[in-house]
């Protein structure tokens, strides 16, 4: 019971942008958060813009030479035995730009299988995964523009698909002002092979924009993201909140509420991140149309909110994310990244060993 509610959860209710028109593509996987701080931010983020690889598949155009020889670990503890990981790598080779490659996987487990009436007849096994490779190119002082592209496998029980994707972004970092603004542009592709032969399901494309600014000797950033920016209402129509008309209404005259300030927040994660010496990260977000969506009327709850925790010592980084769901579960995110790079040493010459003595 625990898996088959957990499955729900993570196909519907963790994606930011699922609403009335939610369950409508396959390949949802590849719309939950990369890492522990872009769960930490909201679950999207796309203004992120430092050492940190993990952000790649939220936005490819961060991709850039800090992050040569960085490899990062993250998975996501899920109730059900329901595992979530993702493994990535990055590179400076000698022509200009900076490539990142990873691995993106869930693996769902043994579900029960189950006849019309309900009677178990087995069990069947269900994963995912997502090959992947980045470029990310910075020219000017404040431009950069980056792309991924993205090998997809998804097997269920005895069905099986394969698609391909790509991610398209434009950054501008003006750290004069230090203020960071995206635009990005995700999973521009389809099925090539579907589960079924000639039904062909489309995948979760997003239009994705975001905009993080600090100050100086301030050591916090805000950051603002803006998801599905390509539809308008991705409000769940809820039958339970229409007004009912009686013997005494005239239910011609019943006008339906707009709820335009809820459908504009949808749209929102506003984030918060405290830096302490580049050292210590804490990072606070509410997502608006996840506690919308999540919230239960019995109890309250704070499935909208998340935090995370950042440590970076030397050449490692170790990141943690805690996100409340439903029901009472929550999601524990770990990602670990090493700096190998940091590991060789670099050769000296007999020169500069006499000029340090």
């Amino acid at each position: 019971m625990k898996q088959r509610f957990l499955f729900i959860v993570i196909l519907f209710a963790t994606k930011p942008s699922f609403s009335q028109i939610g369950g409508g593509n396959t390949f949802e996987f590849l719309a939950l958060s990369p890492s522990a701080r872009i769960t930490g931010l909201g679950g999207t983020n796309v203004s992120v813009l430092d050492h940190d690889l993990t952000v790649q598949l939220s936005n490819p155009a961060a991709l850039n030479p800090q992050m040569n020889k960085l490899v990062s670990f993250g998975t996501v503890v899920y109730p059900g035995k329901v595992n979530f990981g993702n493994m990535s790598y990055a590179h400076k080779f000698k022509i200009p730009g900076t490539f990142g490659f990873g691995l993106q996987y869930i693996s769902y487990g043994k579900i029960k299988e189950t006849d019309e009436a309900a009677n178990v007849i087995g069990s069947f096994s269900a994963g995912e995964m997502n090959l992947y490779a980045g470029y990310g190119y910075q020219f000017g002082k404040i431009f950069s523009l980056g792309a991924n592209a993205k090998f997809i496998y998804s097997q269920l029980a005895q069905y099986s698909s394969v698609g391909m994707a790509a991610d398209l972004a434009v950054m501008v970092n003006d750290t004069a002002h230090n203020v960071t603004a995206s635009i990005v542009a995700k999973n521009i592709g389809g099925q090539f092979k579907p589960y079924n032969k000639g039904v062909h399901e489309p995948i979760p494309f997003d239009l994705q924009a975001g905009l993080s600014f600090g100050f100086k000797h301030v050591p916090f950033r805000f950051h603002l993201t803006f998801h599905d920016l390509y539809r308008w209402d991705i409000r769940y129509n809820n039958p339970a909140d229409q007004q009912q008309d009686n013997l005494f209404t005239d239910s011609s005259q019943l006008k339906p509420k707009a709820y335009i300030a809820d459908k504009l927040f949808r749209h929102i994660i506003i984030g918060l991140e405290f830096n302490i010496k580049k050292v210590v990260r804490f990072d606070i977000a509410y997502n608006h149309i996840r506690q919308q969506e999540l919230k239960l009327t019995t109890r309250r709850g704070i499935p909208g909110i998340s935090l995370g925790l950042g440590v970076h010592v030397r050449q490692f980084d170790f990141a943690y994310a805690f996100q409340p769901l439903s029901q009472g579960a929550s999601m524990h995110y770990f990602t670990f990244s090493v700096n190998t790079a940091g590991f060789i040493k670099k050769k000296t010459t007999p020169k500069q060993e006499s000029q340090k003595m």
